[in-house]
């Protein structure tokens, strides 16, 4: 990358009393605030130059009424897809939600029934469950298996729970939190198998933009036959640090389940745009290549030094590098600790903010996620103090 986009990124930017979750919310959610913020998942960049110079133009006009998405919206976001990863979408297939979150709760409310079934893959992230559980869905695990070569999908376990009448599988590509990114095979044997047993894919696809060493994201809706039971979630609010914008989309092909899930929209009245979400994402799609090569450069390199970290200073926590998103998971039974001294020992000792694993299913029990999206000096002072905590106990 330029230097001077190096420099960019790795000048560290004060957060602290912008009413950010991350930084100001430390004592809240751990009980002190004199914690290095490596919990939740945004980035400690400042977003592309261009997507600033944006807001702040529009913020000038200093009218901000009610509003629709411009008519070049749609087409940056398939533009960036067909750039970025080869998929071509349609612009009418695209629609507009405030999250990825939101998204997958219409998908749920709009596509199943009281009745029916839905299947996640555990350790997985939090509103997953949640996603079951708010609508009285009944909730189906397949757990990961976690080998020598890292981490897979257990088709045997997936196909058994089909055939027992799963309606919706909510998928995670890359998965969040144990950073695989699956295979073109992989997905295309998921996609065939949900087929043969009329299982809806939902998939979360909101880091697909982060991927590493030669891994490449192939989006749901590249395989054969994805067309007819599979649904994109995507935005530009992971890949461009623009989460508190509230901006999302849901791509499907499908046009009666894109007509159910619209409704759903219409219906809760979620289908008006934040105007900056809008303008944000609209930009960073037309201009945001250079910056984002940059930014998934300097996140491979923090991960290549934690790695070689933990491996040359602290064996004792496991580590599959991740292949994608900015997330490392990070496994801390080797320490023979409970999972709840664990995390005194990071919060009181070492003074860090990890994802506690729990939060991802009883299968992150003494796990724990690490955020990688933030400037080299932080990585550091993370890992000397997790070192430091674990050596003087």
């Amino acid at each position: 990358m330029r230097q001077e986009m190096r420099s960019y990124l790795d000048t560290p930017v004060d957060r602290r009393g912008t009413n950010c979750e991350k930084w100001d919310m430390l004592g809240q959610h751990f009980g002190r605030d004199d914690l290095l913020a490596m919990w939740v998942a945004d980035m400690d960049f400042r977003t592309v130059p261009q997507v600033r110079d944006a807001l702040v133009e529009r913020a000038d006009h200093a009218i901000y009424g009610y509003t629709d998405n411009s008519a070049g919206e749609r087409e940056a976001e398939a533009g960036w897809l067909w750039r970025r990863h080869g998929l071509k979408v349609k612009t009418d297939w695209i629609q507009y939600s405030p999250g990825v979150v939101d998204s997958i709760f219409f998908c749920v409310s709009s596509l199943t029934g009281p009745e029916d079934a839905i299947l996640i893959q555990s350790p997985v992230y939090g509103p997953f469950f949640r996603a079951a559980k708010l609508f009285e869905r009944k909730l189906v695990t397949s757990p990961l298996i976690c080998g020598e070569s890292g981490w897979r999908m257990d088709f045997d376990d997936l196909e058994a729970k089909f055939a027992q009448g799963v309606r919706m599988m909510i998928l995670c590509s890359p998965h969040n939190p144990v950073g695989r990114v699956w295979t073109r095979e992989e997905l295309q044997r998921l996609v065939d198998l949900a087929a043969r047993y009329n299982v809806i894919i939902v998939s979360d696809e909101i880091h697909a933009d982060f991927t590493f060493d030669g891994h490449r994201q192939t989006r749901i809706l590249a395989l054969d036959g994805a067309e007819r039971n599979c649904i994109m979630l995507t935005s530009a609010t992971k890949s461009f640090n623009l989460a508190g914008l509230r901006h999302s989309s849901i791509i499907v092909s499908n046009p009666d389940l894109r007509g159910r899930i619209s409704n759903a929209l219409i219906r809760a009245h979620a289908t008006s745009p934040n105007i900056f979400g809008s303008i944000a994402q609209t930009t960073a799609y037309r201009f945001g290549d250079e910056w984002m090569d940059a930014v998934v450069e300097y996140i491979r390199e923090n991960r290549d030094y934690t790695v070689e970290f933990l491996r040359e200073r602290l064996p004792e926590i496991g580590c599959v590098p991740q292949e994608g998103t900015y997330l490392m998971w990070l496994d801390f039974t080797g320490l023979g600790l409970s999972h709840e001294d664990v995390l005194s020992l990071l919060v009181n000792k070492a003074h860090v903010a990890l994802n506690e694993g729990l939060f991802f299913g009883e299968e992150g029990r003494g796990w724990f996620r690490m955020n990688l999206a933030t400037p080299r000096v932080n990585v550091e002072k993370t890992l000397e103090n997790i070192s430091n905590a674990i050596r003087s106990r």
